[in-house]
């Protein structure tokens, strides 16, 4: 990684954020016997949980970001029979779905895991194998009173499965990872302000033997013909990338440093004669992204299933800052229902005795969800004990953002904004109507 992203002062730190909120029928899945729509079920405990699985989240999510933030979707390619994201028309660096949720690629051999990590949304109350009848009723009287169908048809009934429970889930950051992307490519080359990145998937293939076996013609023929589309599918042709540069290349001890939209690009030739390559965003729209996403979780997502409009927002959330990006308040919160029949979430304090949290806490409560109360001045002292980080509750959300650094400058920003501010004061200084 290059030394002008890495040595900033405003680091952002590992985030882990656990919501509960509630939920009906999120997730189905197959049909049962043609007419039931069911819904996803684990066993837990001898009990049967509904749950949304991490790709129907991940789904609203980004559904959620690109409506609220304007979120980049990537170009899609069908690669034979592999429908996959084009790296040919966007990087990390240009689209946010790429760099927040990862990628694999089959024709650049590259992939990236998710700097984003979610777990399944496990319903906290079983199921209790409620069901529900529906038909067409409507479509069918407007038919017939419009002469469209006999008078004797009748509605299509079918079944849902139906459950309504509070729901937990986790999401997990991890911020050395996004905004950060590595290839191993063959060669490069520049020319009128493009960078031209070049994987080659051409390969020096000895010449395959074929041995006939038992003077057996037709079997020689089959093996002949194998080897030979085997031939043609490792010379396909090489995969290229164009990507603009903006201003002319520098060199950073071993790396050649392209400044690119929104980041930089960094190429370092290895022993092996390939080419490490790395992508890095700039610290601005890394922090913008990491805002995006925290805000998006906070007020909640745009969720639609079977034609019902859910409610993905949370009734209770707490945030921390990690140091490793690991969801650890998620194996601890529950919910129960206390001495005054309301239910309220537990574990809290369980789950704040773990040293990997760095400092700084959220926790969003709500009327109908409400935590158990925590002793800080108690717990700290334990951690103290324990030589752990004391924590710090943060009980505004804005303030928790910027205590994440996500709205910190950098030295460049700070220099700029300086500059302006003195410029602006010197200009304000001189009159304009010469008088004083």
């Amino acid at each position: 990684m290059t030394e002008n992203l890495q040595n900033q002062k405003c680091t952002i730190p590992n985030i882990t954020v656990t919501v509960i909120f509630e939920g009906s029928a999120l997730n189905r899945n197959e049909n049962i016997g043609g007419n039931i729509q069911s819904v996803k079920k684990l066993t837990i405990n001898n009990e049967e949980k509904t749950f949304l699985s991490k790709y129907a989240i991940r789904h609203y999510l980004f559904e959620t970001l690109i409506r609220a933030f304007d979120w980049k979707a990537a170009e899609i390619i069908n690669d034979g029979s592999v429908l996959q994201f084009d790296l040919k028309q966007d990087n990390i660096l240009t689209c946010e779905e790429l760099d927040v949720f990862g990628y694999m690629n089959t024709v650049a051999n590259q992939t990236r895991k998710s700097p984003l990590s979610i777990t399944k949304a496990i319903s906290l109350f079983p199921y209790n194998q409620d069901m529900a009848m529906y038909a067409n009723h409507d479509l069918v009287k407007r038919a017939k009173e419009r002469g469209n169908l006999e008078i004797d048809t009748n509605p299509n009934p079918f079944n849902k499965e139906e459950h309504t429970s509070f729901y937990k889930i986790s999401f997990t950051i991890d911020t050395d990872m996004l905004g950060y992307d590595k290839w191993i490519i063959n060669e490069y080359k520049t020319e009128n302000n493009f960078l031209k990145l070049i994987i080659s998937n051409k390969k020096d293939n000895k010449k395959n033997e074929t041995k006939e076996t038992n003077n057996n013609e037709q079997n020689l023929m089959k093996e002949q013909s194998n080897e030979k589309n085997k031939s043609d599918k490792s010379n396909k042709e090489n995969f290229e990338v164009d990507i603009q540069y903006f201003e002319n290349p520098i060199n950073e001890n071993e790396y050649e440093v392209f400044k690119v939209q929104n980041g930089t690009i960094s190429i370092k030739k290895l022993k092996d004669k390939t080419i490490l390559v790395t992508f890095e965003l700039n610290p601005e729209e890394k922090a913008k992204r990491i805002k995006d996403l925290l805000n998006s979780i906070h007020d909640g997502l745009m969720a639609h299933s079977s034609g019902e409009a859910n409610t993905i927002i949370p009734l209770f959330l707490i945030a921390s800052d990690v140091k490793i990006p690991s969801p650890i308040f998620h194996p601890f919160i529950d919910v129960k229902c206390n001495n005054s029949k309301q239910f309220e979430v537990i574990g809290i304090n369980d789950a704040l005795k773990n040293s990997w949290l760095l400092k700084n806490i959220y926790i969003l409560n709500s009327e109908k969800l409400k935590a158990q109360q925590i002793n800080f001045e108690n717990l700290n002292k334990n951690r103290k004990n324990n030589e752990f980080s004391e924590l710090n509750r943060i009980d505004d959300w804005q303030s928790f953002l910027k205590s994440l650094n996500l709205d910190c400058k950098t030295e460049t920003q700070q220099e700029s904004e300086t500059n302006a501010s003195n410029e602006s004061t010197i200009n304000t200084d001189i009159p304009t109507n010469g008088s004083f």
